[in-house]
This record gives C-alpha cells, sequence and structure tokens, in this order.
C-alpha cells in the first residue's frame, strides 16, 4: 500500500499529457501519456531565465518542479558553460540591468550586438553595485530609516526579476564600506561591511585622497544569505586598513580580493569567504612602484591577476601563481597597431580577462557609438565590438554573468 507521500511525489513526478479527443471518449485515460519529470527537467532547462519565470505561472506542479534545487543546479551548471557581459546603468531614478552574449566572431570591426533587458530596480539615493557573483548582484541604496540616513544592502536576481532588501548593520555611523562575495563549497553568499569614521569631502581631490590613506575602517562585520535568520556578525580583523571606495572587488574560487590603503600605501586585501579571515597580500616589488588607480584586479584563469597598462605599446599582468607563498609571475604583453591607433586615445580602462584568455576594456568617457573592445593575449590581436545603445550613460561592466533561476526569495526569514 503506497503512502501518502509517495502519491504526492508521483504527481510532482510526472505530467499527463493527452490527445486531442473529446472528452466523452472512453479511450482517453488510455491515450493519455506520463512524461518522467527527469525529462520535463532537461527540456525546461534549455530555456532561458525569462520563459522559466512565465513557466512558474502555469500551474502549481510546474511551480513545484521548476524551483527544485536539481532543477536550479541543472540550469546554473549550463548557464556556467555560457557566461555574458553584464550591463547597468542608473537614470531616472531607477537601475537598468541588461546582458549581451559573449561575441564569438574573430573580425575586427564587428555589427552591434544584441541586447537581453533584465531587471529595472527603483533606488533612492547613490546607488553602488557591490559585486556581481554567480547569477546574483549585491548593491547599496541610501534610505532614511528611523531619523537617520541608512545603508541598505540589496540583492537582486536581474534573471528573475526579484529582489531582496536585507538587515541593515548594526553601527553608529553611516560611512560603510561593503563587498559581495561567494563560497562554492558550501555554496554561501556573504556580505562584507566595514564602517570609518565620516569625513568631509575636500575641494581638492589630493587631500581627499590623503584622507582616505590615513583614515582605518572599524567594526567588521558579516552577513550570510540563508534560508533561517540572517544577522550581522562581528569578525576579528588584524590588518588596519581602508579600503578604495571606486572598486568593487573580485572573487576567484571563495578568495574576495579588493584594494585598500595600508599605512599610506596601496595594498591588495583578501577576504576568506568560508573561513572570514582577512588577510594581506604581499605585492612583488616591481608592483609597489604602481600608483594606487593604475592596475586592475582581475580573474586570469582562474588565478588573481594585477593589470597595469605601462605604455601605449605593451601591457604589465602580474599573476598570483601561488596563494599560499604568495608568489607572482610577471608577464608582458605587446599590443598591436590597432591599440596604437584607436584604442589608446579613447581612455580605456580594463573590464576583466574572459575564460577564452581575452582582456576586454571599455572607454571611461561617454561617447556614442560606445565600444567594447578584446584583447587576445595568446594572438596579440584586438577586436572591437559596438555597444552602441550604451553611448549616453556610464554603464558598469562586469565578465562571467550567467543566468540563475535560483529563487531569491528563499532567503526572506
Amino acid at each position: 500500500m503506497k503512502t501518502p507521500q509517495q502519491h504526492v511525489f508521483e504527481d510532482v513526478s510526472t505530467i499527463s499529457r493527452r490527445n486531442t479527443r473529446p472528452k466523452t471518449s472512453p479511450n482517453n485515460l488510455e491515450n493519455s501519456l506520463s512524461i518522467p519529470v527527469d525529462l520535463i527537467v532537461e527540456i525546461l532547462s534549455r530555456l532561458s531565465a525569462k520563459s522559466i519565470a512565465r513557466c512558474r505561472c502555469v500551474s502549481k506542479l510546474w511551480t513545484s518542479i521548476l524551483r527544485r534545487p536539481d532543477f536550479t543546479e541543472l540550469f546554473l551548471t549550463r548557464s556556467l558553460a555560457r557566461p555574458q557581459l553584464f550591463f547597468a546603468y542608473e537614470t531616472n531614478g531607477e537601475f537598468f540591468f541588461s546582458s549581451s552574449p559573449q561575441p564569438q566572431s574573430l573580425d575586427v570591426n564587428s555589427s552591434p550586438v544584441s541586447i537581453n533587458h533584465l531587471k529595472r530596480l527603483p533606488f533612492y539615493g547613490p546607488c553602488k553595485i557591490l559585486g556581481l557573483v554567480q547569477g546574483l548582484v549585491g548593491l547599496i541604496d541610501r534610505r532614511f530609516l528611523k531619523g537617520r540616513t541608512r545603508t541598505v544592502p540589496v540583492i537582486c536576481n536581474p534573471s528573475t526579476g526579484e529582489s531582496l532588501s536585507l538587515s541593515t548593520m548594526k553601527t553608529r555611523r553611516c560611512n560603510v564600506i561593503s563587498f559581495f562575495g561567494y563560497d562554492p563549497i558550501e555554496k554561501q553568499y556573504k556580505i562584507l561591511s566595514m564602517s570609518r569614521p565620516r569625513y568631509e569631502i575636500q575641494e581638492q581631490r589630493y587631500e581627499l585622497q590623503d584622507q582616505q590613506k590615513q583614515q582605518v575602517c572599524e567594526e567588521h562585520q558579516v552577513l550570510t544569505l540563508s534560508t533561517g535568520k540572517m544577522s550581522w556578525r562581528m569578525i576579528e580583523c588584524c590588518i588596519p586598513h581602508n579600503p578604495r571606495e571606486d572598486q568593487t572587488g573580485i572573487c576567484i574560487n571563495g578568495g574576495l580580493y579588493y584594494q585598500a590603503f595600508v599605512g599610506g600605501f596601496s595594498k591588495i586585501i583578501c577576504f576568506d569567504v568560508r573561513s572570514e579571515k582577512i588577510n594581506l597580500i604581499k605585492k612583488d616589488k616591481g608592483m609597489e612602484l604602481w600608483r594606487p588607480d593604475f592596475y586592475t584586479l582581475v580573474n586570469y584563469k582562474g588565478k588573481l591577476g594585477a593589470l597595469t597598462v605601462v605604455s601605449d605599446k605593451w601591457l604589465e599582468l602580474w599573476v598570483l601563481v601561488d596563494a599560499g607563498k604568495q608568489e607572482w609571475l610577471k608577464l608582458i604583453f605587446v599590443m598591436p597597431t590597432l591599440w596604437k591607433t584607436e584604442v589608446a586615445k579613447g581612455h580605456l580602462y580594463s573590464i576583466g580577462v574572459t575564460g577564452t584568455n581575452e582582456l576586454v576594456l571599455s572607454s571611461s568617457c561617454i561617447s556614442s557609438p560606445f565600444y567594447i573592445f578584446y584583447y587576445n593575449f595568446e594572438k596579440e590581436t584586438i577586436r572591437r565590438v559596438e555597444m552602441d545603445e550604451y553611448g549616453k550613460c556610464r554603464v558598469f561592466i562586469s565578465l562571467d554573468y550567467v543566468e540563475d533561476v535560483k529563487p531569491i526569495q528563499m532567503f526572506r526569514t
């Protein structure tokens, strides 16, 4: 005799597909076909995230299938094989998210690529993106709560259009700096936040930078996104430092790296998302000569890389080949003719390095049309892709965006 639980499982595991005969036909039940749930999962996993969101509205049965952990993991695994460019920009009190496929053409110049419009999120103050991890975006919004302005962390899934406001860090200070990281072993998302004394913005830029170098952050706290009760907890930090505010950090294999001032000098800090320990990454002697705003942290073949443009002739890339021993490898890449004639005039900045070993660069100034450049390290060639839709606003661009249909509301307490 089957238990009620077994009957429920069987109902979820099959979907009946009936033929088009009239309901009065006595052969209806004989001609009904049961589709195994494994086949249903296989078919639906090939749809886009937008289509998955629509399919969840078909019935409770479809909703239960499409929210199953095995389905969301299968969908994410397939999405990881086709990472995309991610775009975000502010306009008229809203944050717009969109994505674009990775161009495969090897032509130097290509036609404009297609844009996939994702989530549109309202914001209430100066909004800052904390980072893009897997399929989730972490950002900070400023809101007026309990008689004072507070920074509120928000988690957003651009694929499904879901967003969730989280609890604020418990501190009496208003100046809070946060980063968004992910532990691939425990599969946990975490937010690292730290506070520092408020300082008045000076008219001269160098005076502001000098204050940033001298200040030290305090009250380091971590919030883990989970299905249970979420609360901030204090962690220890033995490295007095002040993170740069003009960056989002980069998460590589459970290590969250960001630049910071330590004793007035630019350093690299690593927050181990799993152990929640903060460590100092020692630079090579050749890297110490760099200006703090002269290099970009990138993911180079699964390892931390520090990239800088030495001149209009070559790039210099330092790769942390051994994180334990903190050993670096220096690579030099000669730039082709196109760099000297077109790219170098565009005041470009590095976005990151793709899995196909291409450096992605974008213009730092507003222009129309808007271009993205791909530099192939191995072939030492550059190709240009037009993104004319973003020619009239300042855009945040990130690599390795993947669609994820995991319900973000699972984190709600």
